[in-house]
């Protein structure tokens, strides 16, 4: 089970230490360069006493600030706590290796985040879950599988925003969706990815995810258009995402609906008609219906 960072107040599980108008959040010290923090779980009390939840993830985020008043580059960190046992425990084998992310990045988050976001993709992913979809990145999942292919497919974020009645704006976006990521395109898995880690994912073994619906384009002709959001398996979240962003950057709005099909015989398309967490959520019941 998966508790998620939001429960009725945005980043419910997001603390800042020192911050005393938090829901969930207190400070017990805070000196020498240690910090005592509480963390109240009852909201999801039943989740944990019923063993639906089993473990919980537990990331640091730190600042630090030079005398120059810049704030440097450092990693952020997480351990993995089993509440059956009450001790910490190597749960995650990593996918990625942060050093390769650096090669180009320099310090892994801070062209895209801010400098203390580096270091570990499964911090990355307690906010990049599957059950939000991708936002500024239409037809993805905010999942950090297909957030990541998507963007190192140079799909455009956001692109409904582009004026492209704007020569140099519209030129802009052109060259943009036209890039290659410089180590001999997306088909070098291993430029990101450890070897062994980059196999279609098991369907049983990763959850299903939201992915957004197309982006409304007015100020240019586009073939793409009323795309819907649906909830799709891990293969087509995760493997689909450069799949679709080539798509989107060519506007190959058959070879999408190729791709949609393909996703659904293969898996699973599930078209969002209202709420989409109460999609999301009843897909994940049905599934995790057959373990029972």
């Amino acid at each position: 089970g998966e508790i998620s960072r939001s429960s009725g107040d945005d980043r419910a599980l997001e603390y800042g230490v020192g911050d005393d108008d938090h829901p969930r959040g207190a400070t017990v010290s805070a000196a020498g360069g240690s910090w005592e923090v509480t963390i109240d779980m009852s909201t999801w009390g039943n989740l944990i006493d019923d063993g639906t939840v089993s473990r919980i993830e537990v990331a640091v985020m730190g600042e630090l600030v030079s005398a120059d008043d810049v704030e440097l580059a450092i990693d952020a960190v997480s351990k993995t706590y089993d509440l059956a046992t009450a001790e910490f425990v190597d749960y995650y084998d990593p996918i990625t290796d942060v050093e390769n992310c650096n090669a180009c990045h320099e310090a892994l988050g801070i062209t895209f985040h801010g400098p203390d976001r580096g270091g570990s993709i499964v911090v990355c992913r307690m906010c990049h879950i599957t059950k939000s979809d991708g936002s500024h990145l239409e037809l993805q999942s905010r999942s950090i599988d297909s957030y990541v292919h998507a963007i190192h497919s140079f799909q455009a974020f956001d692109v409904g925003d582009v004026d492209f009645t704007n020569d140099a704006v519209a030129a802009k976006y052109d060259i943009h969706i036209e890039h290659t990521i410089p180590t001999f395109s997306a088909k070098n898995c291993e430029a990101c990815h450890n070897p062994g880690t980059y196999e279609i994912p098991d369907q049983t073994e990763s959850l299903p995810g939201l992915l957004s619906a197309s982006d409304s384009v007015t100020s240019r002709d586009r073939a793409i258009d009323n795309v819907p959001e649906v909830a799709t398996g891990p293969a087509a979240r995760a493997c689909g995402g450069c799949h679709r962003a080539v798509l989107i950057n060519e506007d190959d709005a058959s070879g999408l609906a190729a791709f949609y099909q393909h996703m659904k015989t293969g898996g699973f398309v599930i078209e969002v008609v209202d709420d989409e967490l109460a999609t999301i959520m009843e897909v994940i019941d049905d599934i995790m219906g057959y373990f029972k």
